[in-house]
Protein backbone atom coordinates (compact mmCIF):
# COMPACT_ATOMS: atom_id res chain seq x y z
CA UNK A 1 0.00 0.00 0.00
CA UNK A 2 1.22 3.12 -1.16
CA UNK A 3 0.56 6.69 1.09
CA UNK A 4 1.23 10.44 0.69
CA UNK A 5 4.40 11.36 0.52
CA UNK A 6 6.05 12.16 3.74
CA UNK A 7 7.71 15.41 4.10
CA UNK A 8 10.35 14.29 6.37
CA UNK A 9 12.40 11.74 4.98
CA UNK A 10 15.57 9.92 6.39
CA UNK A 11 17.29 6.31 5.31
CA UNK A 12 20.74 5.40 5.08
CA UNK A 13 22.24 4.98 1.17
CA UNK A 14 25.06 2.51 0.42
CA UNK A 15 28.48 3.49 -1.21
CA UNK A 16 27.25 2.37 -4.82
CA UNK A 17 24.33 4.20 -4.92
CA UNK A 18 26.09 7.52 -3.56
CA UNK A 19 28.63 6.98 -6.30
CA UNK A 20 25.98 6.90 -8.43
CA UNK A 21 24.25 10.11 -7.23
CA UNK A 22 28.00 11.94 -7.66
CA UNK A 23 28.09 11.36 -11.14
CA UNK A 24 24.65 11.33 -12.24
CA UNK A 25 26.16 14.55 -14.24
CA UNK A 26 27.68 12.36 -17.23
CA UNK A 27 30.80 13.92 -16.19
CA UNK A 28 33.08 11.00 -15.95
CA UNK A 29 35.35 9.11 -18.47
CA UNK A 30 34.31 7.41 -21.30
CA UNK A 31 37.39 4.73 -22.09
CA UNK A 32 38.56 3.73 -25.23
CA UNK A 33 35.25 4.15 -26.60
CA UNK A 34 34.65 8.20 -26.22
CA UNK A 35 31.90 10.53 -27.38
CA UNK A 36 33.88 11.67 -30.30
CA UNK A 37 32.86 7.93 -31.71
CA UNK A 38 29.47 8.43 -30.96
CA UNK A 39 27.17 8.02 -34.18
CA UNK A 40 24.12 8.65 -31.74
CA UNK A 41 24.16 12.36 -30.04
CA UNK A 42 21.44 14.41 -30.69
CA UNK A 43 21.40 17.05 -34.11
CA UNK A 44 21.84 20.60 -33.83
CA UNK A 45 17.97 21.05 -33.80
CA UNK A 46 17.65 19.09 -30.91
CA UNK A 47 20.27 20.75 -29.28
CA UNK A 48 18.86 24.15 -29.88
CA UNK A 49 15.95 23.39 -28.11
CA UNK A 50 17.34 22.58 -24.62
CA UNK A 51 19.75 25.71 -25.27
CA UNK A 52 18.09 26.93 -21.76
CA UNK A 53 19.52 23.55 -19.77
CA UNK A 54 21.95 24.80 -17.47
CA UNK A 55 25.72 23.25 -19.13
CA UNK A 56 29.07 23.46 -18.09
CA UNK A 57 32.05 22.93 -20.03
CA UNK A 58 35.02 19.93 -19.49
CA UNK A 59 38.28 20.03 -19.56
CA UNK A 60 40.67 18.86 -21.85
CA UNK A 61 38.39 18.63 -24.79
CA UNK A 62 35.79 21.76 -24.41
CA UNK A 63 32.85 19.61 -24.66
CA UNK A 64 30.01 21.24 -23.40
CA UNK A 65 27.56 18.88 -20.70
CA UNK A 66 24.41 19.26 -19.40
CA UNK A 67 24.60 19.96 -15.36
CA UNK A 68 21.10 19.75 -14.29
CA UNK A 69 18.75 17.71 -15.52
CA UNK A 70 15.99 19.14 -13.07
CA UNK A 71 15.92 22.11 -15.43
CA UNK A 72 13.97 20.42 -18.42
CA UNK A 73 10.22 21.34 -19.10
CA UNK A 74 9.62 17.49 -20.41
CA UNK A 75 10.89 14.21 -20.04
CA UNK A 76 11.54 14.43 -24.25
CA UNK A 77 13.76 17.77 -22.98
CA UNK A 78 15.67 15.51 -20.26
CA UNK A 79 16.20 12.76 -22.63
CA UNK A 80 17.69 15.08 -25.20
CA UNK A 81 20.14 16.14 -22.79
CA UNK A 82 21.05 12.83 -21.19
CA UNK A 83 21.64 11.49 -24.84
CA UNK A 84 23.87 14.43 -25.41
CA UNK A 85 25.80 13.70 -22.19
CA UNK A 86 25.42 9.61 -22.32
CA UNK A 87 24.72 8.57 -25.71
CA UNK A 88 23.65 4.90 -26.38
CA UNK A 89 26.29 3.54 -27.97
CA UNK A 90 29.22 4.67 -25.38
CA UNK A 91 30.14 3.25 -22.36
CA UNK A 92 30.24 5.22 -19.68
CA UNK A 93 28.10 6.53 -15.90
CA UNK A 94 29.26 4.34 -12.50
CA UNK A 95 29.24 0.84 -13.63
CA UNK A 96 30.48 2.00 -16.72
CA UNK A 97 27.66 0.25 -18.87
CA UNK A 98 25.70 1.69 -22.41
CA UNK A 99 22.69 3.92 -21.42
CA UNK A 100 19.80 2.00 -22.36
CA UNK A 101 16.99 4.04 -23.31
CA UNK A 102 13.24 3.12 -22.64
CA UNK A 103 10.95 5.21 -24.25
CA UNK A 104 8.22 2.90 -25.73
CA UNK A 105 8.63 -0.70 -24.02
CA UNK A 106 10.65 -3.21 -22.20
CA UNK A 107 12.84 -5.46 -24.35
CA UNK A 108 12.09 -9.29 -23.38
CA UNK A 109 15.95 -9.39 -23.37
CA UNK A 110 16.98 -6.58 -21.07
CA UNK A 111 19.51 -7.91 -18.74
CA UNK A 112 19.20 -7.40 -14.64
CA UNK A 113 21.45 -4.31 -13.65
CA UNK A 114 21.08 -2.75 -16.86
CA UNK A 115 21.10 1.06 -16.77
CA UNK A 116 18.26 2.50 -18.18
CA UNK A 117 16.40 6.07 -19.05
CA UNK A 118 12.83 5.21 -18.38
CA UNK A 119 9.50 7.02 -19.17
CA UNK A 120 5.97 6.37 -18.42
CA UNK A 121 2.97 7.48 -17.19
CA UNK A 122 2.14 7.48 -13.38
CA UNK A 123 -0.63 5.09 -12.60
CA UNK A 124 -0.69 5.58 -8.82
CA UNK A 125 2.35 6.43 -6.24
CA UNK A 126 3.33 7.12 -2.59
CA UNK A 127 5.55 6.14 0.24
CA UNK A 128 6.56 3.12 0.57
CA UNK A 129 6.83 1.76 4.43
CA UNK A 130 10.31 1.86 4.47
CA UNK A 131 9.98 5.73 3.34
CA UNK A 132 11.35 5.36 -0.09
CA UNK A 133 8.96 6.23 -2.98
CA UNK A 134 7.48 4.01 -5.22
CA UNK A 135 5.15 4.29 -8.52
CA UNK A 136 3.58 1.85 -11.12
CA UNK A 137 3.90 3.15 -14.22
CA UNK A 138 2.37 2.49 -18.01
CA UNK A 139 4.48 2.00 -20.69
CA UNK A 140 3.75 3.29 -24.20
CA UNK A 141 3.19 -0.27 -25.27
CA UNK A 142 0.24 -0.16 -22.70
CA UNK A 143 2.72 -2.44 -20.40
CA UNK A 144 2.81 -1.50 -16.14
CA UNK A 145 6.09 -1.83 -14.12
CA UNK A 146 7.35 -0.78 -11.02
CA UNK A 147 9.58 2.23 -9.71
CA UNK A 148 11.23 2.88 -6.53
CA UNK A 149 13.34 5.81 -5.75
CA UNK A 150 15.26 6.13 -2.05
CA UNK A 151 14.98 8.62 0.48
CA UNK A 152 17.82 9.71 0.01
CA UNK A 153 17.47 10.54 -3.86
CA UNK A 154 14.57 12.75 -3.24
CA UNK A 155 16.26 14.82 -0.72
CA UNK A 156 19.04 15.14 -3.44
CA UNK A 157 15.88 16.17 -5.95
CA UNK A 158 14.27 18.65 -3.62
CA UNK A 159 17.83 20.30 -3.03
CA UNK A 160 18.42 20.68 -6.82
CA UNK A 161 14.80 22.13 -7.44
CA UNK A 162 15.60 25.26 -5.01
CA UNK A 163 18.05 25.92 -7.99
CA UNK A 164 16.31 24.85 -11.29
CA UNK A 165 14.57 27.45 -13.27
CA UNK A 166 11.14 26.73 -11.57
CA UNK A 167 10.37 23.63 -12.51
CA UNK A 168 10.11 21.26 -9.25
CA UNK A 169 11.47 17.54 -10.20
CA UNK A 170 8.30 15.86 -8.59
CA UNK A 171 5.08 17.04 -7.88
CA UNK A 172 2.94 14.03 -5.15
CA UNK A 173 2.02 11.59 -7.68
CA UNK A 174 -0.32 13.28 -9.64
CA UNK A 175 -2.02 10.14 -12.11
CA UNK A 176 -1.39 10.85 -15.66
CA UNK A 177 1.84 12.60 -15.31
CA UNK A 178 4.98 11.80 -17.26
CA UNK A 179 8.05 10.11 -15.03
CA UNK A 180 11.06 10.18 -16.46
CA UNK A 181 14.00 8.75 -14.63
CA UNK A 182 17.56 7.13 -14.59
CA UNK A 183 17.86 3.81 -13.31
CA UNK A 184 18.61 0.18 -12.55
CA UNK A 185 16.81 -2.71 -13.96
CA UNK A 186 16.33 -5.49 -11.07
CA UNK A 187 14.32 -8.18 -12.91
CA UNK A 188 10.68 -9.27 -12.75
CA UNK A 189 10.33 -8.31 -8.84
CA UNK A 190 7.88 -5.83 -8.68
CA UNK A 191 4.45 -6.06 -7.31
CA UNK A 192 0.97 -5.03 -9.10
CA UNK A 193 -0.91 -6.30 -6.84
CA UNK A 194 -0.27 -9.71 -7.03
CA UNK A 195 0.96 -9.78 -10.19
CA UNK A 196 4.61 -9.28 -10.77
CA UNK A 197 6.15 -6.68 -12.97
CA UNK A 198 9.36 -5.42 -13.60
CA UNK A 199 11.09 -3.40 -10.94
CA UNK A 200 13.51 -0.46 -11.40
CA UNK A 201 15.35 1.46 -8.94
CA UNK A 202 15.85 5.06 -9.71
CA UNK A 203 18.64 7.48 -9.08
CA UNK A 204 16.79 10.16 -10.53
CA UNK A 205 13.59 11.07 -11.30
CA UNK A 206 11.29 13.49 -12.20
CA UNK A 207 7.42 14.30 -13.43
CA UNK A 208 6.15 16.86 -16.14
CA UNK A 209 3.07 16.89 -18.04
CA UNK A 210 4.27 15.49 -21.28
Amino acid sequence: MMKARSPVMKAPLGAVLLAVAVSLCGCDQFGSHTLEDSKEVPGSQELSRVGYMSSATTAPTGRKVYTRFEDAKSCGDYEIALRWNRPPDVEAGPFHKKMIYLTTSLPADLPENAEVFLVGTVEKGGTLPSGAGGWLLKLADGSTVQAIESVDFWVKEDQGSEHSTGHPVVKPYVPGRKLCAQGVYQGVKGKDGAQAVPLFSLMFAMDRDK
